[in-house]
């Protein structure tokens, strides 16, 4: 299957009529290219051919899903030697002291942050920090990105109709491709986000 935007848009597009295999269909995508599945997900929705409701839902339950998998493969990596010599824990064991009374705010940032999930995720694991305040911080984290961008695609997209369908596509994804761009930077210059690019193990310039 060749993930390229456009070949994901038209595959998707042709599950919309069967929306449980379409919802699981775009779920799965997440895993693969997590931005490609949101902006495929928003300009089916900009086109009225995919319901708001099921395109957010959809997106939230495979960005969670995979969030979670990273939180597991920490944790497994306690016992795991193989897993635990492969992943980003060298400095997991330093994180407790300094996570403490940043664990939301920390996880909450990560999700607008590239670069920062996979060590966060990994350690929340590794550590064995609380998975009911993991997955609610981060299901919390998901449905706040997931729905601003699939409605900011989506309003443009439909804004931009009368200029054509082809031309409100392509305006809208590349605003979207905006959006993902500079968006991170924009929160990184807010305290809990600086915090979290300086917990320890994570890489400058993340």
């Amino acid at each position: 299957m060749d993930f390229a935007p456009e070949q994901l848009l038209a595959w998707l597009e042709s599950l919309v009529q069967t929306p449980l295999v379409f919802a699981l269909a775009l779920a799965a995508s997440t895993f693969v290219t997590e931005d490609g599945a949101v902006i495929a997900g928003s300009l089916l929705v900009g086109s009225e051919v995919a319901s708001p409701l099921l395109v957010v839902l959809a997106l939230i339950g495979g960005i969670l899903g995979g969030d979670i998998i990273l939180y597991a493969a920490g944790w497994s990596a306690r016992t795991l030697r193989p897993l635990r010599r492969s992943l980003p824990i060298k400095k997991a064991k330093k994180l407790r002291q300094w996570l403490r009374g940043r664990e939301t705010a920390v996880l909450f940032f990560s999700r607008f942050m590239p670069g920062t999930r996979l060590i966060t995720y990994v350690s929340f694991g590794f550590l064995r920090l609380s998975l009911l305040q993991f997955t609610s911080v981060m299901l919390v984290a998901a449905t706040v990105w997931v729905t601003a961008l699939v409605f900011f695609i989506s309003e443009i997209q439909q804004a931009l109709a009368t200029v054509g369908s082809v031309w409100a596509t392509i305006i809208a994804a590349f605003s979207a491709i905006l959006f993902i761009y500079f968006a991170p930077r924009l929160i990184a210059r807010l305290k809990p986000a600086k915090d979290l690019q300086a917990m320890p193990g994570m890489k400058k310039g993340n």
